[in-house]
């Protein structure tokens, strides 16, 4: 058998406000009701709590003990309806309720991030719905299954906005042999040592490897792990390594040439989005922000 609560949010949120105020006439002020319906809500409260909830000390209210366990208890419910309240004239006005977003494991975390945190200041009640991809280009996901995307950009791709250029950069460990030679390295050099590549990351055009044994990783974590280990060497994102470059675990090796690639990334707004999501266009403002400052990432102009 259901049975209805005999206190109510709106009693809870007077209560709240007498605390915050420090007695019945300044939250009566605050909540632009009359002392009398103050001090009403809050007897009817009491009433149905069974227990005092505030006691007077002069002029000043302030919470009883069980007062204060009860109404920390409460708050969470008090803003949960108000965010219920706000998102719903959201949505009467045109708001838009979630947003699928997908992000190529490429993209700066960082700046993905700083991205996301600033969206949920300036949309709060829009849900995102994240998801990570790997090495996908727009021609890889139905325009149906997103409605902001981050993904390889392909050479001459229209209706996709650049929004960064990852750099990789050759590396190898600092005791690897490629680093102990002391002269620019040529293609006969690096042949004799195995190379790893991260699939989907291949140089572009390339039809036939370049000698030399290759070890083909599916995720980025993977090659890096191998080129840390000693392994091996590699092209890695430059921002995926900052730390281990810097702390000297992993070296930058000396090429003759083409000792930094890069891959493209592109931002798309699902069409329709374009004109009648707001919310979704400010989201991908955010993403193609520039002057980031990420190591290894430039943000095309």
């Amino acid at each position: 058998m259901t049975t209805l609560p005999r206190s109510t949010i709106e009693q809870w949120a007077v209560l709240r406000a007498v605390v915050e105020e420090g007695g019945y006439a300044a939250a009566a002020a605050k909540l632009n009701r009359s002392q009398s319906s103050v001090s009403y809500a809050i007897a009817r409260l009491q009433d149905a709590m069974g227990v005092d909830l505030l006691a007077l000390h002069g002029r000043r209210a302030a919470l009883t003990e069980a007062g204060a366990a009860l109404l920390a208890e409460a708050t969470p419910l008090i803003d949960d309806l108000a965010r219920i309240e706000r998102r719903g004239r959201g949505i009467a006005g045109g708001a838009t309720e979630s947003i699928r977003l997908l992000v190529d494991t490429l993209f700066p975390k960082a700046r993905l991030f700083r991205a996301l945190r600033s969206f949920a200041d300036l949309c709060p009640d829009t849900e995102i719905h994240l998801a990570e991809t790997v090495r996908l280009t727009v021609r890889d996901v139905p325009a149906e299954d997103y409605d902001v995307a981050v993904l390889i950009a392909p050479p001459g791709m229209r209706d996709i906005d650049p929004v960064a250029d990852v750099r990789l950069i050759a590396v190898a460990h600092a005791d690897h042999a490629l680093n102990t030679t002391g002269q620019p390295l040529g293609a006969a050099l690096l042949a004799r040592h195995p190379r790893v590549e991260i699939r989907g990351m291949e140089p572009l055009g390339e039809e036939v490897p370049p000698p030399g044994r290759v070890w083909r990783m599916n995720t980025v974590e993977s090659a890096i792990d191998a080129v840390r280990h000693g392994l091996c060497y590699g092209w890695l994102p430059s921002d995926h390594i900052r730390r281990e470059v810097e702390d000297g675990t992993l070296r930058p090796l000396k090429l003759v040439s083409g000792a930094v690639r890069s891959v493209y990334l592109g931002l798309r707004v699902r069409q329709d989005a374009r004109t009648t999501d707001n919310a979704a266009v400010e989201l991908g403002r955010l993403l193609a922000g520039k002057g980031d400052g990420d190591g290894g990432v430039t943000t095309p102009t």
